[in-house]
């Protein structure tokens, strides 16, 4: 049954993890996931690929952590914050990947659960799917979301737009560009905090209403206050299993104006670990000069 760590409007998947080698668990109601933000209006893409790190949150809150090159998933691959404690799939445990825009792997764990992962990746880049363990005799089925963005690498080709008259200069550029940044330490100690520093900017000629979404996975935890200027409001949520992330909202963020969130995270043991950022908005006329950055944390 598969874990993985992270972001989005999520419904985490009762799975995996909490499976034993007979039976799938009871899936728990959905526990409040991580944020998946609206479908941009961006060209389709025809063939994704996984980060060199992948993870997903189940709904029971169940993390899993996976490696990925290009469309196709390998091992190994652990998942942890289960009721059963952290299950582990060896170096060849991991099979399939993504064709197209369709996910669908499979994960042989060391319980002896056989957890199956299908589903789809949206214009965002965030996969969302469901999951069943194969090798038990109720197979229960639960939902899972990934909390990293997958990678385009072949763009649909765009239909011809239709000829229309040329707009006046002012017309065809005044629109929000926004774009995020985060910075901080890449190496932590575990049971040390670091300062990241997520910068926000809008050098474009209109203003935007503005939603930004903070997630931290693996062994980076969020702790301590978090501080932001520019008008933006933010609040800290605490999913099961022990990953938090920061939503921040400013209902108008002004042309030329820039911003500074402040957080704070900490190591939770040695490992590998990850901050996300994504920025979005209502604004469909919004431009992104930089939607979704994130930086790999070694934990020590």
């Amino acid at each position: 049954m598969p874990h993985v760590t992270i972001m989005n409007r999520s419904q985490l998947f009762a799975a995996a993890t909490a499976l034993t080698a007979v039976a799938f668990l009871t899936v728990s109601p959905p526990a409040q996931a991580g944020p998946m933000l609206p479908l941009p209006l961006a060209p389709p893409c025809s063939q994704y690929d996984f980060p060199a790190l992948f993870w997903l949150k189940q709904a029971n809150g169940d993390s899993v952590e996976l490696n990925g090159n290009g469309p196709v998933a390998f091992g190994p691959a652990v998942a942890t914050g289960g009721t059963y404690g952290a299950l582990h799939a060896p170096e060849r445990g991991v099979t399939g990947g993504i064709t197209d825009d369709k996910v669908d792997f499979t994960i042989y764990w060391d319980s002896g659960a056989i957890g199956r992962y299908t589903g789809n990746v949206g214009t965002d880049g965030f996969a969302h799917g469901f999951t069943l363990d194969e090798a038990a005799d109720a197979k229960q089925i639960a939902h899972w979301d990934s909390t990293v963005p997958l990678v385009c690498t072949t763009p649909a080709a765009s239909a011809p737009a239709p000829a229309q008259q040329p707009a006046p200069p002012d017309a065809q550029t005044a629109a929000a560009r926004l774009g995020v940044a985060v910075n901080g330490p890449t190496t932590l100690s575990a049971s040390t905090s670091g300062t990241y520093n997520v910068s926000v900017s809008n050098p474009g000629d209109l203003s935007a209403p503005v939603e930004l979404f903070i997630s931290f996975n693996g062994n980076l935890q969020q702790t301590g206050q978090v501080n932001a200027s520019g008008g933006f409001d933010c609040a800290v949520n605490n999913y099961a299993g022990g990953t938090t992330s920061v939503h921040c909202t400013v209902g108008q963020f002004q042309s030329k104006a820039t911003a500074n969130i402040t957080v704070q995270g900490r190591g939770s043991a040695p490992g590998a670990g990850q901050l996300v950022v994504n920025i979005n908005s209502s604004d469909p006329a919004a431009q992104f000069v930089q939607k979704s950055q994130q930086l790999n944390v070694a934990i020590t």
